[in-house]
C-alpha cells in the first residue's frame, strides 16, 4: 500500500485542470443560450408591437411608419442592436374596402452578431426572424 501512494501525487491539480474550463465552457453555453432565448423573445415582442402599431393609423403609407418605428424602439429598449436590421411590412389589407377583413403583417429580419451574443469580440453572426400578424379594424376607413 504505501508503494501505491506516490503513484496520486498530483492527481488532482490535474482534475482541476481538466474541470475548471469544462465547467468555464459550460457557463459560457449557457449564458448564449440564455442571451439567444432572450433575443429571440424580444424579436417577437418587436413584430408584435410593430403589428399593433401599424393598425392604428388609416393609410398603408402612416402605418409603415408607425410599424418600423415601434419595431426599432422596442428593439432599442430591450438592448437588442442588430448588425443588420430589416423589417418588412406587408400592408396590402390597406386597398381592401372598409367592411372587408385584412391584416397587416410585420417581419422582423435581424442578424445579430456573435460579439452581442456571447464574447466581445468574437467574429460571427447569426440570423434570426420574428413575425406577428395583427387584423385591422374591420369597419375603419382605410387609404393605400
Amino acid at each position: 500500500m504505501a508503494r501505491h501512494a506516490g503513484r496520486q501525487r498530483g492527481a488532482a491539480a490535474v482534475e482541476v485542470s481538466v474541470l475548471v474550463p469544462l465547467l468555464v465552457i459550460l457557463a459560457l453555453a449557457l449564458a448564449g443560450g440564455w442571451r439567444l432565448g432572450h433575443v429571440r423573445s424580444q424579436l417577437t415582442e418587436a413584430s408584435a408591437a410593430g403589428a399593433r402599431a401599424a393598425t392604428i393609423p388609416i393609410s398603408a403609407a402612416a402605418a409603415r411608419v408607425h410599424a418600423e418605428t415601434a419595431v426599432t424602439a422596442d428593439l432599442a429598449t430591450a438592448g437588442i442592436w442588430c448588425a443588420e436590421l430589416s423589417v418588412r411590412i406587408d400592408t396590402s389589407a390597406y386597398l381592401l374596402p372598409p367592411g372587408t377583413p385584412g391584416d397587416v403583417t410585420v417581419q422582423v429580419d435581424c442578424l445579430l452578431s456573435f460579439a452581442d451574443l456571447l464574447i466581445p469580440g468574437m467574429p460571427g453572426a447569426l440570423p434570426l426572424s420574428a413575425s406577428s400578424i395583427e387584423p385591422l379594424d374591420t369597419f375603419r376607413e382605410r387609404t393605400p
